[in-house]
């Protein structure tokens, strides 16, 4: 599996107000991933502890480069539609991108999971 994690910092307007925050995110997640099927699952979570305090984390999962590649091309696709683009440059509002990184798999089986079921944040996309 490849993995990529967004860092994103909310901005004073989200944090001033997160109940509009994270009802904006859990429409923009709906609305922005929706065709794209190569994503298999998306994950997010809060800092709590050690730097960069109340960042999310946002992580987006794919089978593997390919598929990777294929998303960054749809989204490039879409992008090319200005009513498009305008609603995706809404996240302004909202968050600013510290940094993005790309994860893979260990190349032996680690971890263990016993939640079952909470891959995607504990709800079902």
């Amino acid at each position: 599996m490849l993995y990529l994690v967004y860092h994103i910092r909310l901005t004073d307007a989200a944090a001033s107000d997160p109940e509009a925050f994270w009802s904006w995110a859990r429409d923009r997640e709906q609305w922005f991933y929706e065709g794209l099927d190569t994503v298999l699952a998306t994950r997010w979570t809060v800092r709590t502890i050690g730097a960069d305090v109340h960042t999310i984390e946002h992580t987006v999962t794919f089978a593997d480069e390919a598929a990777w590649g294929r998303y960054r091309r749809q989204v490039s696709e879409r992008g090319r539609d200005p009513a498009w683009e305008r609603r995706r440059v809404e996240q302004g509002r909202w968050w600013q991108l510290i940094d993005a990184s790309l994860h893979d798999d260990p190349p032996v089986p680690l971890g263990f999971d016993r939640l079952p079921g909470l891959g995607s944040g504990g709800t079902d996309h």
